[in-house]
């Protein structure tokens, strides 16, 4: 996987640095989910990397702030439509709602590059992102392992339509499902799109649901209100919790055994690839390879010190 990275980054750099240096400006606007989290602020430094390495391009980062705010990010990508870009990157909130604002700068001409997290129509240039699905399934691998192959379980998501959460889920489900496993899925929730949201029905859940020994959190808002609510709820340690994402909160629950594996992605290489994409698709270059697939790591308090995981983990 990292040398295929390592290969298209070359070739991104090389067509877009040696054919057209000497071109214009590019105006570049890049919309992620969210502000709220550090895994946005972690892809902001691929972005600005990419930025600062290409010279010619001027970039706006502009999103809603938090990542159920999908009115906000439609309206975005409207006015952005509306004025004289380059091209458009965007995080879709929700993968269905956000189609028919991104299709009308589609067909405005407007080349569309798609990270993290997909949009239900084949609309666009590169879609860059974790292997999501597949990450879901590593989730359950090691829950179910943590848990000797039986128990109950809960899938803690975050809010309806995101479809990189989605498919983490379904990846979760879809494990336990083909491994004809013994654990019991007792609640399967969204939790809401804030750290606060996710706190409170992370607490409702655990007060309301009387036996759980293990929880799949999908995202980093989900993580830190679980997190949260298991430490409040006295819980923390006696329940076994898979999270995803790192900020310093987690890594402290993991450490402090409340939490026993965070599956980390790669923000910065999606944010500095999807401006390659970005400024190679404005200039036209031929896009060789859609969609790309950043890897993810299971991060635990065996493997945390090793320098190839705390270069994830730092921004």
């Amino acid at each position: 996987m990292k040398r295929f990275v390592a290969i298209l980054v070359a070739l991104l750099v090389l067509s877009t640095q040696s054919a057209f240096s000497e071109e214009r400006t590019l105006n570049i606007v890049f919309i992620p989910k969210a502000g709220d989290q550090d895994f946005w602020k972690f892809m902001r430094k691929g972005v600005d990397r990419a930025v600062a390495e290409s010279g010619n391009v001027r970039l706006t980062w502009r999103g809603p702030a938090y990542n159920d705010a999908t009115e906000s990010q439609i309206a975005i990508v409207e006015a952005y439509t509306a004025s004289d870009v380059d091209a458009i990157v965007v995080a879709p909130t929700d993968g269905v709602r956000l189609v028919p604002a991104v299709k009308k700068a589609a067909e405005k001409g407007i080349p569309i590059i798609v990270v993290d997290s997909g949009i239900s129509a084949r609309i666009y240039q590169n879609f860059i992102a974790t292997d999501n699905y597949s990450a879901g399934k590593l989730a359950a691998k090691h829950l179910s392992e943590l848990l000797g192959g039986r128990g109950n379980v809960v899938l803690y998501r975050t809010v309806k339509g995101s479809a990189s959460t989605d498919e983490r889920g379904e990846g979760f489900l879809a494990y336990l499902k083909e491994e004809s496993s013994k654990l019991k899925v007792v609640a399967d929730i969204y939790g809401g799109g804030s750290r606060g949201r996710s706190l409170r029905s992370a607490l409702k859940l655990l007060k309301e649901t009387l036996h759980i020994d293990g929880i799949f959190a999908v995202n980093e808002s989900s993580s830190d209100g679980m997190l949260r609510a298991l430490r409040e709820s006295g819980l923390a340690g006696k329940i076994r919790l898979i999270g995803f994402d790192s900020t310093d909160y987690l890594l402290d629950g993991l450490r402090n055994k409340a939490i026993d594996g965070l599956i980390v992605q790669n923000p910065r290489q999606m944010g500095y690839l999807a401006v390659k994409a970005a400024i190679a698709a404005a200039r036209k270059a031929p896009v060789k390879d859609v969609n790309i697939h950043t890897g993810t790591e299971m991060v635990t308090l065996g493997n945390l010190s090793r320098p190839e995981i705390q270069s994830l983990l730092k921004p």
